[in-house]
C-alpha cells in the first residue's frame, strides 16, 4: 500500500507556531498533502468563524487542530472531517475536569491522535472509539539528538563544572520553580562545583530568577541544535511538569545519553522506570527533590541505565517512524 494518502487539503489549526508544528506540517506534506497551517487565539476567539472562512476558500478536505482544549474544542460542528491533536496536558485536563463541560463533542471527532498509552486510555474513557484513535509519540529526530555531537559552552561555566539542566516553559504546569528551589538546597550537600542551566523562559521567570542563587543560569529560548548541545553538556536533566503526555524534551534527553530525573506522572512513567532507564521523585514534593537530586549526582554508576534509556527512545520514540501513522490515520478519515 502507498504511503501517501489520496491528494487532499489540510488545514492545520493550532494556538503555537514552533518546532512541534512545524513536525506535523512537514508529516503531512511528506504523505502527499497540501497542507495550510494557521494559528489562533488560545482562547478561541474568532477561530471557528476564521476556519469556516478558509475551509470555503480553499477547498478544505480534512481539518487537524490542537491542543484539545484550545482548538479543536472550538471548531467543532463543522461539514469538514475534525482531526483532533492532542498535545498531552490537554487529555490530562480534561479527565480532571470539575467544570462539568461538556466533552460529547469528543465522540464525533473523525480521528484522535495521542502521544502515550496514558493519554490513549483518557480519550477511550471519554467516549472516543478506539478505532479513531491513532498513538503517534511525538518523537525524536535522532540524527540530531544523538550523544555524538558539540556540547554547549558558556563563558560563566568552569571547565569541568556539573551542570543540571531544566529546560521546560517558566508556567505554573511545569513547575521549575521547584527546581530552582530544590537545587539551590542540593548544591549545599554536594561537594562538587555544580550549576544548574535554566533554559526557556514564561510568565515565572523574573520570580524564579529572584530566588536563585549565583549557580544558575538563566539562558532563555535555544535552538532545538543548541538544545541538542546542552543536553550533550549536561550531568543530569530534570522535569517536575505536573502533567505531560510523552514529554519530547524528555525523549530527547534520554536521545542524548543524558541521566534524567522526572516527576511521577503516568506520561513519565511511560517512558522514565526507577533505577533502570533514569529518575523519579513525588510530584510536588520539593523535599524528595532535592534528596533525589543529592543522590543524581553522587551517582557515577549511570552507564548501564543511560544505555537502556537510549535504546528504548531509538526503538518506541523515532520520529521519522513514528510520524508515517499519521498517513494511516488520514487515510482511514478520507474515506470514512
Amino acid at each position: 500500500m502507498s504511503d501517501e494518502v489520496p491528494a487532499m487539503h489540510v488545514l492545520y489549526v493550532s494556538h503555537t507556531s514552533g518546532v512541534h508544528d512545524d513536525r506535523w506540517v512537514e508529516a503531512m506534506r511528506s504523505s502527499g498533502c497540501t497542507v495550510t497551517p494557521l494559528q489562533v487565539d488560545p482562547e478561541g476567539r474568532e477561530a471557528h468563524s476564521r476556519v469556516i472562512s478558509l475551509t470555503a476558500e480553499l477547498g478544505i478536505d480534512i481539518i487537524v487542530a490542537g491542543p484539545l482544549t484550545t482548538c479543536t474544542s472550538h471548531l467543532v460542528n463543522l461539514d469538514v472531517p475534525l482531526v483532533g491533536l492532542s498535545w498531552g496536558f490537554d487529555l490530562h485536563e480534561m479527565a480532571h475536569d470539575e467544570s462539568d463541560s461538556d466533552l460529547s463533542w469528543m465522540v464525533d471527532l473523525a480521528g484522535l491522535i495521542v502521544d502515550s498509552e496514558p493519554t490513549r486510555s483518557i480519550a477511550e474513557d471519554l467516549g472516543v472509539s478506539c478505532d479513531r484513535i491513532e498513538l503517534i509519540p511525538w518523537g525524536v529526530d535522532l540524527d540530531l539528538f544523538d550523544p555524538a555531537g558539540p556540547r554547549a559552552e558558556h563563558p560563566e561555566l568552569p571547565m569541568n563544572s556539573r551542570v543540571v539542566l531544566s529546560a521546560r516553559s517558566h508556567e505554573p504546569l511545569y513547575r521549575v520553580g521547584d527546581i530552582v528551589t530544590a537545587f539551590e538546597r542540593a548544591r549545599s550537600l554536594v561537594n562538587d562545583d555544580v550549576y544548574l542551566v535554566v533554559l526557556n523562559d514564561g510568565p515565572l521567570t523574573e520570580e524564579m530568577r529572584a530566588g536563585a542563587g549565583d549557580h544558575t543560569l538563566f539562558l532563555g529560548r535555544v535552538s532545538e541544535k543548541e538544545l541538542a548541545a546542552w543536553l550533550r553538556r549536561s550531568d543530569l536533566y530534570v522535569s517536575a511538569s505536573e502533567t505531560d503526555g510523552s514529554s519530547v524534551t524528555l525523549l530527547q534527553a534520554m536521545a542524548c545519553g543524558t541521566p534524567v530525573l522526572v516527576s511521577d506522572i503516568p506520561g513519565n512513567r511511560e517512558w522514565v522506570h526507577a533505577g533502570l532507564t533514569g529518575g523519579i521523585f513525588p510530584l510536588g514534593d520539593v523535599g524528595a527533590l532535592t534528596q533525589a537530586l543529592t543522590t543524581a549526582l553522587s551517582d557515577a554508576d549511570v552507564g548501564e541505565s543511560i544505555d537502556r534509556a537510549i535504546a528504548q527512545v531509538r526503538s518506541r520514540a523515532d520520529w521519522s517512524r513514528n510520524s508515517p501513522r499519521l498517513t494511516s490515520l488520514l487515510r482511514r478519515v478520507s474515506v470514512a
